[in-house]
């Protein structure tokens, strides 16, 4: 019998400590920004007897029989809780394997279709691979590997622009448009106008486009005013110099990093 037990929870303010703890907490496992997305969700909490060792948001389908992905969720899967004090790395490593076949194996039993985003620092997948491995006419897990860019700005604010490691990191292209950018007077400000952030987006995709997203854009104005209300978002409007918009770009914001979520750029703008 397994050390571990799933249990369903609908304490929010537990659960969003878990994901402000945990290395794979992001916003999108914040309960602001699930009660926001226009979609059905699930939380769980993993116990090891009376200790809460890892948790895992599901987004389900509309018969609520299947885990799905949502376009708007970027990230979900496991998270892990803190490590307790006497676990040295060799045992943490050992638990959170633990942990993650005894959450592969219960959602492959209780769904008839599962599909999660595992967080990028996610890195051993056997225990979603060995689940049913070498048998016949039953569920298996199959991988499709994505990629995630971190961008470290923590020099921007103590540096000239030409000693940041990002730019010197940049291709010759991105330099000479930032420089560009800068010899043109392009300046970036706050909002906190979601309707004209909305308007813009929808400005620069096609009429097509537009149609097929118009039941999520109620979505999206949710999310990008829920998080701004609760100081988890910022939205940024760029201009040329004679104040022509050029571009936008939402930011999710957590306790540990910022994350690019929306954004439109006018193609004939340096902004």
């Amino acid at each position: 019998m397994s050390k571990y037990r799933v249990e369903e929870t609908t304490d929010l303010e537990r659960w969003d400590k878990l994901v402000d703890d945990s290395k794979q907490g992001t916003i999108f496992s914040k309960s602001i920004y699930l009660n926001s997305f226009g979609g059905k969700y699930r939380l769980l909490f993993v116990f090891k007897g009376n200790e809460l060792r890892a948790g895992i948001p599901l987004i389900l389908s509309e018969d609520e029989k299947s885990i799905i992905l949502d376009d708007l969720v970027i990230y979900g899967g496991i998270l892990f809780n803190k490590p307790t004090n006497k676990q040295n790395i060799a045992q943490q490593h050992s638990e959170q394997f633990r942990v993650s076949e005894f959450i592969a194996k219960y959602l492959i039993d209780e769904y008839q279709h599962v599909s999660i985003a595992l967080h990028p620092s996610f890195i051993d997948i056997r225990s979603f691979l060995w689940v049913n491995y070498g048998k016949t006419d039953v569920p298996k897990y199959n991988v499709d590997i994505r990629y995630t860019s971190y961008l470290d700005i923590s020099d921007f604010a103590d540096n000239k622009l030409d000693n940041t490691v990002a730019y010197q990191n940049s291709s010759t292209a991105r330099r000479q448009e930032i420089r560009y950018a800068i010899r043109d007077g392009v300046f970036t400000e706050e909002s906190k106008d979601v309707e004209k952030f909305i308007d813009f987006y929808k400005q620069t995709i096609s009429i097509d486009e537009v149609a097929e997203k118009e039941s999520r854009f109620s979505d999206m104005k949710k999310i990008v005013t829920n998080l701004i209300k609760n100081d988890f978002g910022k939205i940024f409007f760029s201009y040329t110099k004679n104040g022509q918009l050029g571009s936008s770009a939402f930011f999710g914001i957590d306790n540990k990093r910022a994350y690019y979520i929306f954004g439109a750029n006018d193609k004939n703008s340096y902004c």
